[in-house]
């Protein structure tokens, strides 16, 4: 059986998987289940009952693994919900917030586990690693409209939060000087990047070398995911590659002892890991690339599947909810398709001489987009066709711009290195931004995954091309193939969202007297702020992206223009063609008009007026009518009651709106 760490880690990490998505009084239905096809082939297949055999094992012994965690951690962690208590730890990070306090994330051990709690705490002279006592209440995490906190951070082996104020008392000892001392240098450079640049390029830089993307406007880092080149500024192998290359040829000036050289840069890659955070991605890739190390210093040929396997097994055995985070999975994807799926292709179609140098790049960068294209759907909402030429465009300049920041790490950021490297990267990096401005502009080229049928025809269709591609021995029928499969992505998004142009959908975000609505048509859009002051940004944006909105027409504000058109104008992507005030404006706010009583802005089928103490809107001969505490349909009148409702056109009912339809279309 060949390649046994991949097969294991695929059934491990599948089984994990499922074991998530279900009731736990369902795991064991699973794995016997499993298990019994897997005997029952075995049996037939005898040629290849090996690979039934281990793979019905690994997926067995994920849900009993999974069941175990969620039963021992889990729920003994979660057991402190709703109780002040008083843990002992070290102070794993803290952001000052303002008015003299700040956010400090302890990571203590609770029975046999280490977890991360986050309390707000008053401002002190806090370091990294520094060994305290915190006492205060927690609560257990759930999911709120604006950040599905308890999903995200799940993965990560966070349970808990803290509520209202708590007390730190200093232990005066260190946990670890070194990673200290690391994470503060880290700091350092941080904010050396940040002097330099638009606050866009340099948040880029930062995220790229420092692994921190709290710098980045949440629509620039949406325009870059839509785009397809988000992976980018996510801290993964790309980056080591490009460290470990430079310090390889750094050190072959001077040390001409391959085994003496090879484990000096893997000190300095782990180094760099936690440099840059410790992110799922960038510790996947330090695995794999410390077992291809491994294999030079032990005489062993290292293979990129069984690396990948091997890395996906301790990071899902460390954490088993961690298979369902994004970056872990999309980090999976383009580390295959990259390490395994492109070389196989390449080797299929006998490219060499020319050819080779020429068609390498494209295939790589081709493999990596079809395949993330199925996680991108799910998780982002859709993903561009463009994204294999802008990778090949843009890839090359953002590696000089990591470079030139490396350079500046390394040379302790003195000003006049700093300068001049960091003045040319923030230039590379605004080229990367303009490029991709305009690109995102050819918005029938974006696919969107409008429901679960679009979803699975895509995935179908992407999995079909990396198939034909990879059975194909002629550079012209992949080619073809690769050209019909984009055009079949294109075609099957498009008339998904022609089908569904007569549907449509209002999510309504609701406090006691105020509320926030997306109204959703097709692939357009319009928002309405009725005296929320942009407190539902984050849910308006996430229903934009799960619902591949393609044109944001105008944002409807009813009061506090000026602070109301920040808040959206730096959370949404697409950005809106227009912002209108129902009231008057006392200071001139960017791209936005009163929309007085005489009259009604028209977008095409949709006109909306301004009624008292809200908007009208009238759309296929149906008229509704939107206050900050109800909802008019027709006839009929919805009282939020701080409830947050969900009405959908292809019924004519409205209902409750869940945390999942903040993440997904009803019609799931």
């Amino acid at each position: 059986m060949v390649r046994k760490g991949f097969w294991c880690a695929i059934s491990f990490m599948s089984g994990l998987f499922l074991a998530n998505l279900f009731d736990i009084k369902l795991w064991w239905i699973f794995a016997l289940s499993v298990g019994m096809i897997c005997t029952i082939f075995a049996l037939v297949f005898k040629n290849i009952r090996r690979y039934f055999i281990v793979c019905g094992s690994c997926f067995v012994l994920a849900t009993v693994y999974c069941a175990a965690y969620t039963h021992f951690v889990y729920d003994k962690i979660c057991s402190y919900d709703n109780k002040t208590v008083t843990f002992s730890g070290y102070i794993y990070d803290y952001d000052y917030i303002g008015h003299g306090q700040g956010f400090l994330t302890l990571k203590t051990k609770v029975g046999s586990r280490y977890t991360k709690i986050s309390f707000l705490v008053n401002d002190d002279d806090y370091e990294y690693y520094d060994k305290v006592r915190v006492t205060g209440k927690v609560v257990k995490l759930k999911d709120n409209y604006n950040f599905l906190s308890e999903k995200n951070c799940l993965s990560a082996g966070v349970f808990l939060k803290g509520v209202g104020t708590a007390q730190v008392e200093s232990q005066n000892e260190n946990e670890n000087f070194l990673f200290k001392n690391i994470r503060n240098y880290s700091d350092y450079v941080f904010s050396t990047l940040k002097q330099y640049g638009t606050y866009d390029e340099s948040g880029l830089l930062g995220a790229m070398i420092c692994g921190d993307k709290s710098e980045i406007e949440p629509a620039t880092k949406n325009m870059l995911y839509r785009s397809g080149i988000g992976h980018i500024f996510a801290v993964s192998g790309t980056h080591l590659v490009i460290i470990t290359s430079f310090v390889g040829a750094l050190l072959g000036i001077f040390i001409k002892t391959k085994r003496l050289k090879t484990v000096l840069i893997l000190i300095i890659t782990w180094s760099f890991v936690i440099f840059a955070g410790m992110s799922i991605s960038v510790i996947r890739s330090a695995v794999m690339m410390t077992l291809v190390f491994a294999g030079d210093l032990f005489l062993r040929k290292s293979d990129c599947a069984n690396s990948l396997g091997i890395a996906g097994l301790i990071l899902c055995i460390s954490e088993p909810y961690s298979v369902h985070s994004p970056a872990l999975l999309m980090s999976f994807a383009a580390a295959f398709a990259a390490g395994a799926v492109s070389p196989f292709i390449i080797r299929k179609l006998d490219l060499s001489g020319w050819k080779r140098t020429v068609f390498s790049p494209i295939i790589t960068s081709c493999s990596v987009c079809f395949l993330i294209a199925p996680v991108c759907l799910v998780y982002f909402g859709g993903f561009s066709v463009l994204a294999p030429i802008l990778n090949i465009l843009l890839i090359p300049l953002c590696t000089l711009a990591l470079a030139l920041c490396f350079i500046v790490a390394i040379t302790g950021c003195m000003s006049f290195i700093a300068s001049p490297l960091l003045w040319l990267a923030s230039k590379l990096i605004s080229i990367v931004l303009a490029v991709v401005e305009q690109f995102s502009k050819f918005k029938l080229l974006y696919v969107t995954g409008t429901n679960v049928y679009s979803i699975l025809i895509v995935t179908f269709i992407c999995a079909a091309v990396i198939l034909f591609i990879c059975i194909s021995r002629k550079l012209t029928y992949s080619a073809a193939i690769l050209g019909i499969g984009t055009l079949g992505c294109v075609f099957c998004s498009n008339i998904f969202l022609i089908l569904s142009s007569d549907n449509v959908e209002m999510f309504v975000f609701a406090n006691k007297k105020s509320s926030v609505v997306v109204m959703t048509y097709a692939d357009n859009a319009l928002i309405f702020d009725l005296d929320c002051s942009g407190k539902y940004a984050d849910a308006c944006e996430r229903v934009l992206s799960r619902n591949g909105i393609r044109n944001l027409n105008a944002v409807f504000i009813k009061s506090e223009p000026y602070y109301t058109v920040g808040q959206y104008s730096t959370k949404l992507y697409p950005k809106a063609d227009k912002y209108y005030s129902s009231g008057e404006l006392y200071h001139d706010v960017p791209n936005t008009v009163v929309l007085s009583d005489k009259h009604n802005a028209k977008f095409d089928d949709v006109s909306v007026l301004k009624i008292d103490n809200g908007f009208e809107i009238k759309l296929n001969d149906r008229v509704y009518k939107l206050y900050p505490e109800r909802l008019c349909i027709g006839e009929d009148n919805y009282i939020t009651n701080g409830r947050s409702l969900h009405y959908s056109g292809k019924d004519n009912k409205v209902r409750s709106l869940d945390y999942e339809l903040a993440l997904a279309n009803y019609s799931w």
